[in-house]
């Protein structure tokens, strides 16, 4: 009886105090303390609507050179050594590009973007990009990894004369193929490096961001260049000369 005893009045020792620790795990859970299991939920290995808008590439996944917009073979390959004298006409630069995960909202890719408008004039892009949004694809050595078009951008305050040159692009954890762990995927994006913080070769993963606006077209040819279409293409590629995230046009 004495043990009963002892037993109840420990219960009732213990009890508030996991009542407390309940409060306390419920409390850090909902402030994205707590981080169990993969970095993040990824998509179907199909295309499906994202949130904040645009869709997924995720019946592409694990295909070779895929490009929601049509790119040639070189838009894959690490940009040119700069020359002295500017690049004619108007470019797409990777300005900054990672992964971050608020602590109570989804995790997601941010990337920045970069236009050049060339020597001469200004290159008034629409808001929407001609209509398309941006496309984002993400390639490992075994083709697709992850990717998504129609993606809505947020611009930077424009300038008088109402041309925008730079702007962020948000890709969700969704437009990731099922499998991929979104830290690994930033891991593998980035350049490797030495002890002395020397690139010692490509990413493991190219990350290929390209856009279509008949503002690009124009530019160009009010430059007199050679018929180039609409599309402006950027790869996180480290170019010839060792200098990070330099942009091509087609």
């Amino acid at each position: 009886m004495r043990k009963r005893t002892l037993i109840h009045a420990g219960l009732q020792t213990v009890v508030p105090w996991l009542a407390v620790a309940a409060v306390v795990i419920a409390m850090a859970w909902q402030q994205g303390l707590f981080s169990w299991g993969a970095s993040a939920v990824t998509g179907p290995a199909r295309t499906i609507a994202l949130p904040g808008g645009g869709f997924s590439d995720g019946g592409r996944c694990g295909a070779e050179g895929y490009h929601y917009f049509p790119l040639p073979a070189s838009a894959s390959a690490p940009p040119a050594a700069e020359s002295p004298a500017p690049v004619p006409g108007p470019r797409l630069v990777l300005g900054s590009y990672g992964y971050e995960k608020p602590s109570r909202a989804p995790g997601r890719f941010t990337i920045g973007l970069l236009f050049a408008p060339g020597p001469k004039g200004s290159l008034e892009l629409s808001r929407t990009l001609g209509g398309e949004g941006v496309a984002v694809e993400i390639e490992g050595p075994r083709g697709l990894v992850g990717g998504a078009h129609g993606l809505p951008v947020t611009w930077d305050s424009a300038t008088k004369s109402g041309t925008r040159d730079s702007a962020q692009v948000s890709l969700p954890l969704e437009a990731l193929c099922p499998g991929q762990d979104a830290r690994d995927v930033m891991q593998r994006l980035q350049a490797p490096i030495d002890s002395s913080n020397t690139i010692t070769g490509q990413p493991a993963y190219t990350l290929t961001v390209s856009v279509r606006d008949p503002a690009i077209g124009a530019q160009r040819r009010s430059l007199g260049l050679p018929l180039g279409g609409s599309l402006l293409s950027a790869n996180n590629l480290v170019p010839e000369d060792g200098f990070m995230l330099a942009g091509t046009a087609y």
